[in-house]
C-alpha cells in the first residue's frame, strides 16, 4: 500500500493549524518509541476527486513518484487547507482498512469504486 508516514511531531502542527481532524486521516501506529499516523494515497485521491481540485490530482501525480512524500503532502495541506483535511478524513471513513492495504494503483482505486457502486445498487 502507497502511503505518506506523517510523525507525531508534524501531526501536532497540523493539528494546531487545522484541529483534532488530522488524527482521523489514517491509522495511528506507535512502536513505544516513534509514533506516526500513515495516510493512505489512495484515500488523498479519493478526497481530491470529491473536491473536484484539479491541482490537487496533479501534485498527487507526482506524489507517486517520490521518495519523500510527506514534505510535499504537508505542503498540499498547507495549500489546499481545511476542506482537503475533511475531505481526506471522509474519505479514510468511507474505506474499511482491509480494502485501503488492498488498492494500490488508480484502476483499482476505480473498480473499487465501480464495484462500491454496484453494491449500493443492488442493495437498493
Amino acid at each position: 500500500m502507497e502511503e505518506i508516514v506523517i510523525t507525531e511531531d508534524d501531526l501536532r502542527r497540523l493539528e494546531k493549524r487545522f484541529g483534532s481532524a488530522v488524527r482521523l486521516m489514517g491509522p495511528w501506529n506507535s512502536d513505544g518509541t516513534f509514533a506516526y499516523t500513515s495516510v493512505p494515497l489512495v484515500v488523498v485521491r479519493k478526497a481530491a476527486e470529491e473536491l473536484a481540485k484539479t491541482a490537487v490530482l496533479m501534485d498527487l501525480s507526482s506524489l507517486n513518484h517520490m521518495t519523500e512524500r510527506t514534505t510535499a503532502f504537508l505542503g498540499l495541506l498547507q495549500t489546499f487547507g481545511s476542506p482537503l483535511v475533511a475531505a481526506i478524513v471522509t474519505a479514510y471513513r468511507e474505506y474499511p482498512p482491509g480494502r485501503v492495504a488492498a488498492v494500490s494503483s488508480p484502476a483499482e482505486s476505480a473498480r473499487g469504486l465501480e464495484l462500491r457502486s454496484l453494491i449500493r445498487t443492488a442493495a437498493a
